[in-house]
């Protein structure tokens, strides 16, 4: 259960404060408590319990800034619990059910008087959260639910990555891990162990050729994403945990100069975690990589 409100943790506290009551935005209701929120589909399902846990999708609004979505990926969003004062957002909870689709707004001034994490005045007045219910789940139900979820997800995610390595003529072998290690090029140059820093050039794919990051201006240029203000090689300790398991564990060993594929099953990665729409649950990775120093 741990796993649950990962995601949305820091966003749920800082809503968690009870709204002013008064004028709200327009459109919107108010209940008695001085919650402000709109329905835009209210079905009849019945409303999420204390204990159940919410999988939804959300987009949380700081006026017209979006801070957070994870649109068109519902996950485990929200465990609902009893409400500590009105208006916050464990009562937002209770009012929303399977089918959904609701809209509320927390009052920015009394957000600020009770977090100081809470940035200052920019001059906008709300947090909006908006909040699309896939579905609502016992946690009984939602141990089995993730439970059927990882035993399809991990079979899709097999067949995909056979399919694929049967069209690209891959004959390399799954290493102990389960990743495959494509040497394309032998470097000659420092070994990287434990304890070292490498450094890595490197391009991240799903296996639908999907480009979702890079260490290279000319790949992202490429491939038509958003650019980021300076490319570099990325470094990291080997064997510290500040990599994904399988990308971590492939470059032990590896000399300066060598260049690389590594085809790395979700196991070995993000596993049942989606990486919002970019990484979704259960996608095996490629990483093509190039060893640029080790110190």
């Amino acid at each position: 259960m741990k796993r649950i409100l990962v995601a949305a943790a820091a966003l749920l506290l800082v809503a968690s404060i009870s709204t002013s009551c008064g004028k709200g935005p327009k459109g919107f209701k108010q209940t008695e408590n001085g919650l402000y929120y709109k329905f835009y589909v209210e079905g009849d399902a019945e409303k999420a319990q204390i204990g159940e846990i919410i999988i939804a999708e959300i987009w949380v609004y700081m006026g017209d800034s979006l801070q957070y979505t994870n649109a068109g990926t519902p996950e485990p969003m929200f465990q609902v619990m009893e409400s500590q004062h009105g208006g916050d957002m464990m009562e937002a909870l209770q009012m929303i059910g399977k089918g959904d689709s609701v809209k509320f707004a927390f009052n920015m001034d009394t957000l600020r008087k009770y977090n100081p994490q809470m940035p200052a005045d920019d001059g906008n007045k709300y947090l909006y959260y908006t909040i699309k219910v896939e579905g609502t789940y016992t946690e009984a139900e939602f141990e089995a639910k993730m439970a059927e979820d990882k035993v399809t997800g991990e079979a899709e995610e097999l067949a995909k990555l056979e399919s694929y390595i049967a069209e690209k003529g891959i004959t390399a072998k799954p290493n102990a891990n389960g990743v495959y290690v494509i040497i394309k090029s032998q470097g000659n140059g420092a070994t990287a162990t434990k304890g070292k820093t490498i450094s890595v050039n490197y391009t991240g794919a799903l296996i639908d050729g999907k480009v979702f990051d890079t260490s290279l201006e000319s790949v992202a240029k490429e491939n038509e994403m958003q650019l980021r203000p300076s490319y570099e090689p990325l470094s990291f300790e080997v064997g510290a945990g500040q990599m994904i398991q399988g990308f971590d564990k492939s470059v032990e060993g590896m000399k300066v100069g060598t260049k690389a594929q590594l085809i790395i099953p979700s196991n070995m990665a993000y596993g049942s975690q989606s990486r919002s729409d970019l990484i979704p649950a259960f996608s095996t990775l490629v990483f093509d990589i190039e060893v640029m120093s080790v110190k």
